[in-house]
């Protein structure tokens, strides 16, 4: 029998994660409770479980290397593996907004719109400078309120040399301490916040809600729904996880759309 490997969240999603499968009836073993291990117990036959960062999830199922995992829909989307991997239930926890912040000080700016209106004609030394770890949603904002191609500041993507110029709009890839980087470094974040308390503790504002409500989502490869002995299990999975989740889930939510 083919095991299905699901990959759950490591990291600051953990202790939610474990507080959401013990509501889900499941007590998995070497998660969350002080364990260095990466290969919990689930207890669940045919399922495999390891620990991954969120932010790799969404691509290591579009890759194949798994099967099912949880990451937040922010990760989801920012990965742009929809072709690949579906999303197959909404969990309800880990709720997070990814907002556009300034500085508080800014009091011409209220929204994205006066942000980039503020730059886009500017003849200032610098252009606009935003950090942060979600590249490709900040890219999608930057051309929803412009017609510019951003320059991209990443160590990791031959194209960002590329598109290094003269573009009045810069995002730079942020490694964490997002919100540390203005006003020296930078004029603008975008950013992941509970509850916007340290966003605030850092002299910031939000002036924009990228994507509102992010939440830990259950994903699959669409390879493995298609595979008869895997999709048992994928749907054993789905259905003990989706009957803990506060938000409706529908009982065949995408797999007629495969």
């Amino acid at each position: 029998m083919s095991r299905v490997r699901f990959a759950i969240p490591k990291g600051s999603f953990e202790k939610k994660a474990r507080a959401f499968f013990e509501r889900a009836g499941i007590d998995p073993q070497g998660y969350a409770d002080g364990s260095r291990g990466y290969r919990p117990e689930f207890g669940i036959a045919g399922v495999e479980v390891k620990t991954m960062r969120p932010q790799e999830i969404p691509y290591m199922l579009q890759a194949g290397f798994f099967d099912l995992g949880i990451s937040g829909i922010d990760w989801y989307r920012e990965s742009e593996v929809q072709a690949n991997v579906a999303d197959i239930a909404d969990l309800g926890f880990g709720r997070v907004d990814i907002v556009l912040c300034v500085s508080s000080d800014w009091d011409d700016v209220q929204s994205a719109a006066d942000l980039f209106a503020k730059y886009v004609n500017s003849t200032g030394t610098h252009p606009l400078r935003i950090w942060t770890e979600y590249l490709n949603l900040t890219e999608a904002l930057v051309r929803q309120h412009t017609d510019l191609e951003p320059s991209l500041y990443s160590p990791y993507s031959r194209l960002s040399v590329e598109r290094r110029g003269s573009s009045p709009v810069a995002i730079f890839h942020s490694f964490g301490a997002t919100e540390s980087k203005p006003p020296e470094d930078g004029e603008a974040i975008v950013d992941n916040t509970e509850t916007g308390s340290t966003i605030r503790a850092n002299g910031l504002k939000i002036v924009h809600k990228v994507l509102a409500g992010s939440t830990a989502h259950l994903l699959a490869n669409r390879r493995a729904l298609r595979n008869r002995e895997k999709r048992a299990a994928i749907d054993r999975v789905r259905g003990i996880l989706a009957a803990a989740a506060p938000v409706r889930v529908e009982e065949e939510p995408v797999f007629g759309h495969l």
